[in-house]
């Protein structure tokens, strides 16, 4: 997921933490800072998560880095944790070492200390970005597969939650129709949002250019800092196919900062869809396939009829049977229960 670095910062010093901060968040526009002095509340912050890095002083009276770096473990065992300290020692050093330290940073005079620890933050958030990523892929793509397997009894609920959960946003819903025609037929939200969800999917006003690419995925997010009370900021969705016929659109939807959609998560989108599509595809030929015996055996009522000279009845199994063949797609209502 694109998005600000967002750092927490532990030290008891109030004017040191925020002289921190400053500095960091001047070298880097990208790092989103937090600052705690008390190592209570920094463990709250990691356990309420979305932090790609802690920085910690060693030396803090109730609770010292060391410590609170066992206890960030407990709780997140590949999160990316800096220890500095003023007074270094091999002891110290090794000790952090066993218990898990990222990195150990010994604080030095002048401003290029903080390049130096900018440069190691950037270098480990990104790393265990890119770890987080590659996890939440093939923990997906197993839940995907096991979804496909046990596709019988799965709802459309849950293949919306997996995709808000991969994607890391907080709304998905599949829609039918489009513009002022659309209507969200199921939906999963992670969250109450501060705007109606139940008719449409509302977008921020300041929402980016549509990008369409050439398997139909569409995915926008907005420019800059802006109002996300009044609508989602990034959306990315895919058309869902009922043999030819465009059924709905699969979408995803998010309040947060976002510059893009990866590639990956482009071609996740559009697999759910696929495979949605492919569901819905299966259970249509089903229905039709269930009309065509009941034409058949229409047919004899209408050959019967005829040989009898009942030409209403004839009729009435004529247009009956053309009714039976001509069937639309599976209804809105069908899709909003269980894929099946």
């Amino acid at each position: 997921m694109a998005g600000p670095i967002r750092v927490l910062l532990v030290d008891d010093d109030p004017s040191l933490a925020d002289l921190m901060a400053s500095q960091l968040g001047g070298l880097r526009e990208e790092f989103s800072i937090r600052v705690e002095t008390d190592p209570n509340d920094a463990l709250d912050v990691v356990n309420e998560g979305g932090i790609d890095c802690v920085v910690s002083d060693y030396h803090m009276p109730e609770m010292n880095g060391l410590e609170l770096l066992r206890y960030v473990r407990e709780m997140e065992p590949n999160i990316p944790f800096i220890l500095f300290t003023a007074r270094g020692s091999e002891e110290i050093a090794s000790e952090a070492v066993s218990e898990g330290v990222t990195d150990y940073f010994r604080k030095r005079r002048g401003s290029e200390q903080w390049r130096v620890l900018a440069n190691r933050i950037e270098n480990v958030a990104a790393r265990y970005r890119a770890e987080e990523a590659v996890q939440r892929r093939e923990s997906a793509l197993r839940h995907l597969a096991r979804t496909v397997i046990d596709s019988v009894s799965t709802p459309i609920e849950e293949l919306l939650e997996l995709g808000r959960e991969t994607l890391e946003v907080e709304y998905a819903a599949f829609v039918q129709g489009e513009g002022t025609d659309a209507n969200v037929v199921v939906e999963s939200v992670d969250s109450d949002v501060p705007f109606a969800t139940g008719r449409s999917v509302p977008l921020a006003d300041d929402i980016g250019d549509l990008t369409v690419d050439g398997g139909g995925i569409v995915a926008v997010t907005a420019q800059g800092e802006g109002d996300d009370e009044t609508g989602f900021r990034s959306y990315i969705g895919t058309p869902v196919y009922v043999g030819d016929h465009r059924y709905g659109t699969l979408c995803f939807c998010d309040r947060g900062p976002r510059t893009e959609f990866s590639a990956w998560e482009r071609a996740f989108v559009e697999l759910l869809g696929d495979w949605l599509g492919h569901e819905l595809t299966s259970e249509w030929a089903r229905d039709q396939s269930e009309s065509v015996r009941t034409a058949k055996s229409r047919v004899k009522s209408a050959r019967d009829a005829l040989d009898a000279g009942d030409e209403e009845t004839v009729r009435a199994e004529l247009d009956a049977i053309v009714e039976l063949l001509d069937q639309e797609p599976l209804s809105a209502t069908a899709v909003s229960i269980e894929v099946s």
